[in-house]
């Protein structure tokens, strides 16, 4: 972590809804800021709600609206556009809804893991991201994208500031002020003891693409010689998969930590959080990016470029076990 501000005493922290990875990486971030005395609320919605009422019991998670982000196509504009007019509502009504809880809980910083309309104009508001330069190949998107985070005081990136770093050209401080490297978020530690298995295939992202995903990795799964496990991403109380595979629906911090440890090989999506995962538990994994998501398209690239995945860029014809046998290949 690097030399954060510890002078807010009361920090809320507000995580987006699109997926599980933003509320993993804020619980790591906060661990960070508890250690330095500071008190934390939080804030967010949907599946991110969830796993936050889930990992801090007894703690009060304050709604905000959701995203409802869906990727229907594997155009990154159509989707945005299909989408566009409902978001903007929702970044209007979580603007208000933040300004409700800095006036009602006595917040003095904000950090918003992603969440646009989670700023207050008389409240330090930092955002968090590891995207300052999305890839959006829509001009107008972008023009949107940088107006809106200049709303924001202060950009935290959960990364390294050299050449080398996990986010590439997405995080290039290059026309932001007050940018600040905090260092890599890895919400998953080692587990020790535990006994080693091949093959974890964690699932996850918006719908219908992780279903669609499901349905293409489940039957190549179940041929396999290898000993293989899968965590759908879903609600614990969903109907259970039928397979001969120890298939989870949903899983914990305390769970998921000894199968990542365990597994020799990972299949995932991209995800900057799981890719921080990934990385400090030092795993090869064949990286499948959600169709019409350009950042996971990049970073899955990148990642094969670093010499520590296989990147399968059209899950369509993804095809585990030459993959897998590309992956074992890797230095």
């Amino acid at each position: 972590m690097r030399d954060l501000d510890a002078r807010s005493e009361h920090t809320l922290i507000c995580c987006l809804d699109w997926g599980l990875g933003h509320a993993a990486r804020s619980l790591a971030l906060a661990r960070q800021l508890q250690q330095e005395g500071l008190r934390i609320s939080w804030a967010s919605s949907g599946p991110a709600a969830e796993m936050l009422r889930h990992e801090l019991p007894g703690t009060d998670i304050h709604e905000l609206p959701p995203y409802r982000v869906r990727y229907d196509t594997k155009s990154m504009v159509f989707n945005v556009a299909k989408q566009a007019y409902y978001w903007r509502k929702t970044i209007r009504a979580e603007n208000k809804a933040t300004a409700k809880l800095v006036a009602d809980l006595g917040i003095d910083r904000i950090i918003s893991d992603s969440r646009f309309g989670c700023y207050h104009p008389g409240v330090h508001s930092v955002f968090l991201s590891h995207q300052l330069h999305p890839i959006t190949h829509f001009a107008p998107a972008t023009r949107v994208y940088r107006w809106q985070l200049a709303k924001f005081d202060e950009f935290w990136v959960p990364d390294d500031p050299g050449h080398n770093r996990l986010s590439g050209k997405l995080s290039d401080p290059a026309g932001y002020e007050n940018v600040l490297f905090i260092g890599s978020l890895p919400h998953i530690m080692p587990r020790e003891g535990v006994d080693d298995y091949d093959l974890l295939a964690l699932l996850s992202g918006p719908e219908p693409m992780r279903t669609r995903l499901e349905e293409i990795l489940l039957p190549q799964l179940e041929q396999l010689p290898h000993a293989s496990r899968i965590v759908r991403g879903l609600p614990a109380t969903a109907k259970p998969l039928d397979t001969s595979l120890e298939s989870i629906n949903f899983t914990d911090t305390d769970t998921l930590s000894p199968l990542l440890t365990a597994a020799r090989y990972v299949i995932a999506r991209p995800g900057y959080s799981t890719l921080m995962d990934l990385r400090a538990l030092n795993k090869k994994a064949i990286l499948i990016p959600t169709p019409g998501q350009t950042e996971q398209m990049y970073l899955a690239q990148r990642a094969q470029l670093q010499g520590w995945a296989v990147a399968v860029m059209d899950q369509d014809k993804l095809d585990v076990k030459k993959s897998l046998e590309r992956l074992m290949q890797t230095g």
